[in-house]
């Protein structure tokens, strides 16, 4: 079932990305039970980041530029991140709104991850330009946020993604600030309560962000979304359960809030669902066996059947209305492709 669910949600993709190569941020919105192309309330802003998360999904089940059958698809992706560059800068997009920063990195993350298959000089110079701008946008002996430095801002969900990117562009032989690993574990430390394993947003032990009016039905208190992220961020940086304690702990208190599908409770949060999957899978044992088989039943379950939306997931849950169908469909194939995406071997591909 993963593999068929996996198949069809690529193809949706592959069927919805735009001719110049991006997925469209103004398409596929909340209200479109349909699956079709709406004049919904996306943000273009964010048209970079959601090719870049589209690709990785592709990345993921094994397609690149020159491999597997959407190779076209990944070129036509890859050629619009690429037209999308700032050639001085780096930045891929625009400095616009305050979550640019997102777009860029997931970017980024898909750049790297297309140059570690397809070795192309010109690739390798995009790349590297990408995971510069990434190490730029640090905050001095600390970690990232949604402002740049040296405004002092930082969380925890922008530091994840950066961190992400930055092991992406060193596992392909990219250079990168080696002193942002130390810095991200000390902020994991920091955010982390000791008592409950929970890591924060912004203070220790804090619960994820919500948009007053957009979102704030989705209760951050149903999801670990962040203690997920630092779980996940632990195992990248070397950490293991064994040597670090607090991992189990925190892999104990994501047991307690399983994936659900039930977007009409309040219970929805694939941005959890997929730093949730690819931490515990990193665990194994009975943490993965758990979770795992409350999200087959939440993921699979849910995948449209029906007319033009076949094979998506409607973007319920509490970033939807941002990213749209392609979100979600996205971030349901990356939570699919858990068993192969990475090993077991702290995080190496």
């Amino acid at each position: 079932k993963t593999y068929v669910a996996v198949d069809k949600g690529l193809q949706w993709l592959a069927d919805h990305q735009d001719a110049d190569g991006r997925w469209n941020a103004d398409d596929f919105m909340l209200h479109d039970p349909s699956g079709d192309r709406t004049t919904g309330a996306g943000d273009p802003n964010h048209d970079v980041g959601l090719t870049g998360f589209a690709l990785l999904a592709f990345l993921g089940d094994g397609h690149s530029l020159t491999r597997g059958k959407y190779r076209d698809v990944v070129a036509q992706g890859a050629k619009f991140l690429s037209r999308s560059q700032d050639h001085e800068t780096g930045l891929i997009g625009e400095a616009v709104g305050q979550s640019y920063i997102y777009d860029h990195i997931l970017s980024t993350l898909s750049l790297c991850e297309i140059y570690r298959v397809d070795r192309s000089i010109i690739l390798k110079q995009r790349a590297q330009k990408a995971i510069n701008y990434v190490s730029r946008h640090r905050q001095p002996y600390g970690v990232w946020g949604y402002q740049p430095p040296p405004s002092g801002d930082t969380d925890t969900s922008v530091t994840g993604w950066a961190i992400f990117a930055m092991k992406a562009a060193q596992d392909c032989g990219l250079d990168v600030d080696q002193e942002a690993y130390q810095a991200t574990l000390l902020w994991l430390d920091e955010m982390t309560d000791p008592g409950t394993g929970r890591v924060g947003y912004t203070e220790r032990g804090s619960r994820s962000s919500r948009v007053p009016g957009i979102n704030d039905q989705f209760s951050p208190e149903r999801g670990e979304a962040l203690t997920a992220v630092g779980l996940l961020g632990r195992f990248f940086l070397g950490q293991t359960p064994a040597t670090s304690p607090i991992m189990e702990t925190q892999a104990d208190l994501l047991l307690q809030s399983l994936p659900r599908w039930n977007p009409e409770a309040g219970d929805c949060d694939m941005y959890y669902w997929y730093y949730g999957s690819y931490a515990m899978f990193q665990m194994g044992g009975r943490h993965w066996k758990e979770w795992n088989h409350a999200l087959k039943s939440a993921v699979i379950d849910s995948q449209r059947s029906d007319g033009s939306a076949e094979g998506s997931w409607d973007p319920a849950g509490p970033w939807g209305p941002q990213g749209g169908r392609v979100y979600s469909t996205a971030a349901m194939v990356l939570c699919m492709e858990v068993y192969y995406r990475y090993t077991r071997l702290t995080g190496t591909r």
